[in-house]
């Protein structure tokens, strides 16, 4: 599959959700050649009790979207950019040049899935509205993405992600005022400050605080770590610019 893909959870509707989409295609969006949204929803056989799909099923709906997708691009016209499983379904978008048969089209993609109810159907979207406002992460969602491929790039360096280490994390900030009020906020939120300046102009914002704090940067807490310390930089008028940790392996720092 080409393109930049990445997955990602959320809430849909008040419901747990997860979306995976190609995220090159916010580089090129939208497309005037695929004015045309069409999306095809197949309803899952064993979904888990939050709605999401079960591990039993993984299978059977990675080949369904492998036959099924491929078979939609094949006469060209058709763009796949991502999909949303939730409340027992999976929904598959895409842009298309021509929607004037695209139910036709997916009765005869879905024959290679037979096991599977669906629905189809397509509108105008000549904006790519549904790509960019409810497929493409937002800022928040595109940092607990960020967070995941630190801790995989951590796992490759042999680091068993079990062992609490200093986490260090940046802010940046156009004024000294924000600054010093995020850096309160943080001391209130059990980190320690580890040095700040006044003269960073990382792209104008002048003034920076590092802080850390001995946390363990497993894939399942390191959300829980970071977006209080984005949330609070972004109430204080700054950004917080990540993380880093040392690598621990075999139970030492390396």
């Amino acid at each position: 599959m080409d393109g930049r893909w990445d997955f990602y959870f959320l809430l849909v509707d008040d419901r747990p959700a997860s979306i995976f989409v190609d995220l090159a295609r916010i580089e090129h969006a939208p497309l005037a050649r695929f004015p045309v949204m069409a999306w095809v929803s197949v309803e899952m056989r064993r979904p888990r009790e939050d709605g999401l799909s079960g591990s039993d099923e993984f299978d059977a709906l990675v080949r369904l979207e492998d036959a099924v997708v491929p078979a939609l691009e094949r006469d060209g016209g058709v763009l796949y950019v991502g999909r949303n499983t939730s409340a027992g379904r999976r929904d598959f978008y895409f842009y298309v040049a021509d929607g004037s048969d695209w139910e036709t089209r997916v009765l005869s993609a879905m024959r290679l899935a037979p096991d599977y109810r669906h629905e189809a159907g397509q509108r105008p979207d000549a904006d790519w509205s549904v790509y960019r406002d409810f497929l493409y992460p937002r800022p928040r969602e595109r940092h607990g993405m960020q967070n995941r491929s630190v801790c995989d790039a951590l796992e490759r360096q042999g680091d068993a992600l079990v062992a609490a280490r200093e986490i260090d994390h940046w802010a940046y900030f156009p004024d000294a005022r924000g600054r010093d009020a995020f850096v309160a906020g943080a001391l209130a939120l059990d980190y320690r400050l580890r040095e700040q300046a006044d003269d960073a102009d990382e792209g104008g914002e002048r003034c920076m605080a590092r802080v850390f704090r001995s946390d363990v940067p497993a894939h399942g807490a390191i959300d829980g770590i970071c977006l209080p310390l984005y949330d609070l930089a972004l109430e204080c008028g700054g950004r917080y610019d990540g993380w880093e940790c040392p690598v621990v392996e075999g139970g030492r720092l390396q």
